[in-house]
């Protein structure tokens, strides 16, 4: 994780923001919160796609193999990141964790895997598997 990057935890019930001790912690509804972030910064589901679309160029060349799994976020990182020549699109229904691992076998190149929310269902607990193990890491 990007040590420039902060949680705010944002609950409706101030007692959970006491307990937890985030830093910071916001009493508020999500919702709302979400409404005012969207009108000042414009976020939408292209925005963490060029976040990582810029995170993936800045590396380089070799550039990075990239793994998209999810039905929307293999069709946006298509369009979004057109620069790669190495794109591996597995699907929808949670391959995309075995694409991953058959890649890091085969190849010494960076590996970025973009996981949609279904397809980070699906192989959610074998990260936590995987990520134990001293062959591969996770983070």
């Amino acid at each position: 994780m990007a040590m420039d990057v902060n949680f705010v935890l944002v609950d409706v019930c101030k007692e959970e923001i006491v307990l937890r001790k985030p830093s910071p912690g916001l009493v508020e509804d999500v919702k709302r919160v979400v409404e005012m972030i969207n009108k000042e910064i414009n976020v939408n589901f292209m925005t963490p796609m060029r976040i990582i679309r810029d995170a993936i160029l800045g590396f380089g060349s070799p550039a990075p193999i990239l793994v998209s799994e999810g039905l929307n976020t293999m069709d946006v990182c298509r369009g979004c990141v057109t620069e790669l020549r190495s794109r591996l699109d597995d699907g929808t229904w949670g391959t995309g964790l075995g694409y991953c691992i058959a890649a890091a076998v085969a190849s010494p190149r960076l590996l970025v895997a973009v996981e949609g929310d279904s397809g980070f269902g699906f192989t959610a607990m074998e990260l936590e598997v995987y990520s134990l193990t001293k062959y591969l890491s996770f983070t």
